[in-house]
């Protein structure tokens, strides 16, 4: 069987690095952006990072439906790749540069109609895109292979969003100002990524469904066990991640006593562990099987929080990089390996006559971002239940108490309640010849 030239797993991956600034970003600095920035208030400021993420749950979905009977040119998912890559960019930039409106109520309303806008032109992007490697290889090796590579440039673009962007506010004053430099740089890094991905794929091999498979849609994604059981455990353990990134800013700053540049390094510890495990965890998978790698994967995360706890101030910095670091490996195989296992679902429901790429992934791209968006309006309910004060230069000793439930606890939590829905996947896993590693 010929696999696919490794030019154009690089060129599709490169789109990743887009796809990982624009999430990852709002989901670290937006809440941040929101309450020091705009000055409104923790529970709002959650609220509107979370809404535009309840939009998604509708658009996705109808985006994969679209991209399964889209007939053109370009193939039924590029010319998506082309709109939504430019949109997302301009939009990412407009979130980040508001305007000086009056008041908490304006700033809520100018940050929430944005970000819904935004969420849709990343939606036409990333619903096509995360279609195409199921059909790249009928291959399960070959398309876990190619999920490494694209999860190790979207953790690039992660490293990007979440390291580089606290840095480059640091080096353009802060403020609204910095906001605003920051994300011209960041989204014009999107925009010329995405468009690699469009450019890259021309001449990508799609394997062709079955002449008599019937397009699936919305409810096929429900009906299907294994990947209900597999998108609850992925939702499950996003919202911890969620949590953590929209947490790390006021961790860093009030707990470890640091400036905003040094959120930077802690993010760019996890994202170097992350990193360097991708390819580990791919090589453990067709070893162990996806399901053991992911119970491992789960419990190096909960011992890195673990370290996190533990570290109760500025003297313990050394510790609290170690662990982040370790927190990012335990990360990398919680997102590796429930995208390897999707593919093999979409695989399945082709042999079983369904065309069912597109449809899975806008699904699974609604889970994605409503498990993210979890994080920062988690966030926001605990820091207004520890009594945190917008703008405020020190914080209550219990408000310092919550962001460290934030920061260790509650991401560990949801880590270990992901494992018994990844488990069920397992159990309703068929033809475990075809596929040993599932």
């Amino acid at each position: 069987m010929q696999r696919t030239p490794r030019r154009i797993v690089l060129a599709f991956s490169i789109g990743s690095i887009g796809t990982g600034i624009y999430l990852t970003v709002p989901g670290v600095l937006l809440l941040y952006y929101l309450t020091e920035i705009l000055s409104v208030s923790p529970a709002l400021a959650g609220l509107a990072v979370f809404l535009p993420r309840v939009w998604d749950m509708i658009t996705d979905p109808f985006m994969g439906w679209v991209s399964d009977r889209t007939r053109s040119p370009l193939g039924r998912r590029r010319p998506y790749l082309l709109a939504g890559g430019i949109l997302t960019a301009l939009s990412f930039v407009f979130l980040f540069s508001a305007p000086d409106l009056p008041g908490e109520r304006w700033n809520f309303l100018y940050v929430t109609i944005v970000y819904v806008l935004s969420a849709t032109a990343y939606t036409v992007f990333a619903v096509p895109y995360l279609s195409m490697p199921a059909e790249m290889s009928t291959d399960p090796d070959e398309r876990a292979s190619i999920m490494a590579y694209r999860m190790s440039f979207a953790m690039a673009g992660v490293l990007a969003g979440s390291a580089a962007a606290p840095a480059l506010l640091e080096a353009f004053g802060g403020g609204r100002g910095g906001f605003a430099a920051m994300s011209w740089v960041l989204g014009g890094a999107c925009a010329a990524t995405m468009l690699i991905a469009f450019f890259g794929t021309a001449r990508a091999p799609v394997i062709p469904a079955p002449k008599a498979a019937r397009k699936a849609h919305f409810l096929d994604a429900l009906r299907d066990g294994r990947f209900r059981m597999l998108a609850l455990a992925y939702i499950i353990q996003l919202g911890g991640l969620g949590v953590f990134t929209g947490s790390t800013p006021y961790y860093v700053t009030q707990i470890a006593g640091r400036s905003e540049g040094a959120i930077s390094t802690v993010f760019l510890a996890l994202l170097g562990g992350t990193i360097l495990s991708m390819f580990a965890w791919a090589a453990i998978s067709r070893l162990t099987g996806k399901v053991p790698a992911y119970l491992a994967a789960a419990l190096i995360t909960v011992v890195g929080l673990a370290g996190l706890w533990l570290a109760a101030g500025p003297e313990d910095w050394t510790l609290v990089i170690a662990m982040t670091g370790v927190v990012g490996m335990g990360f990398g195989g919680l997102q590796l390996l429930p995208f390897a296992m999707l593919t093999d679902i979409i695989h399945d429901a082709r042999e079983d006559g369904r065309d069912a790429a597109g449809t899975f992934t806008g699904v699974w791209t609604a889970v994605e971002k409503g498990g993210l968006a979890l994080g920062p309006l988690v966030v926001g309910l605990v820091l207004s239940t520890g009594g945190f004060v917008s703008g405020a230069e020190a914080q209550s000793d219990r408000a310092l108490f919550w962001i460290r439930v934030a920061v260790a606890l509650i991401p560990s939590a949801l880590a270990l309640l992901s494992v018994p829905a990844v488990l069920q996947y397992r159990a309703g896993t068929p033809r475990p010849a075809a596929d040993p590693v599932s």
